[in-house]
């Protein structure tokens, strides 16, 4: 796979999170969070699905740390976690993300969730036609008997918590 470097992000969600946000009657910061797709399929005609919106804000956050954007806040609305005709989380960039992936070149991004009784996680995968980092100072090999370094990526995330 020359060129191509595979890029993973985790998150975790604690359900109190979202818990506190929906009994605080701060509906307006998860419709700030999620889009109206998200949100509909996130609410129940008896309130909010507290594993679902856990869940998709770890997706959310997870698609965000494969993007490499050090020093960006995370743009909640740009990133979509809606579900395929099989039922199963799928990811839609728009905005800011969708640029974000568009330079990497990321054409498609996997996530898969998970949630139990106290917490949401959710892993996102895919492959970057374009695995280098400009913001990374580059190595310079100065010994004639060694082997150049092995390059290593190493990225800062600066996530805006909801």
């Amino acid at each position: 796979m020359s060129g191509t470097a595979i890029r993973v992000g985790v998150d975790l969600v604690p359900l109190t999170r979202v818990r506190a946000m929906t009994d605080a009657g701060d509906d307006a910061r998860l419709h700030r969070m999620l889009t109206p797709a998200e949100t509909a399929l996130s609410r129940f005609p008896t309130g909010w699905d507290l594993h679902g919106v856990a869940g998709r804000l770890a997706a959310k956050e997870a698609v965000f740390k494969l993007l490499h954007v050090p020093g960006r806040p995370l743009p909640w609305q740009s990133i979509e976690i809606l579900k395929s005709p099989g039922e199963w989380p799928c990811v839609r960039l728009t905005g800011p993300a969708h640029r974000w992936a568009e330079d990497a070149g990321i054409e498609a991004v996997d996530v898969s969730i998970s949630h139990e009784e106290l917490f949401a996680v959710a892993v996102a995968a895919t492959a970057a036609a374009r695995p280098g980092h400009p913001h990374l100072p580059t190595h310079t090999h100065t010994h004639p008997h060694m082997h150049p370094p092995k390059e290593e990526h190493h990225a800062e995330h600066h996530l805006v918590q909801p």
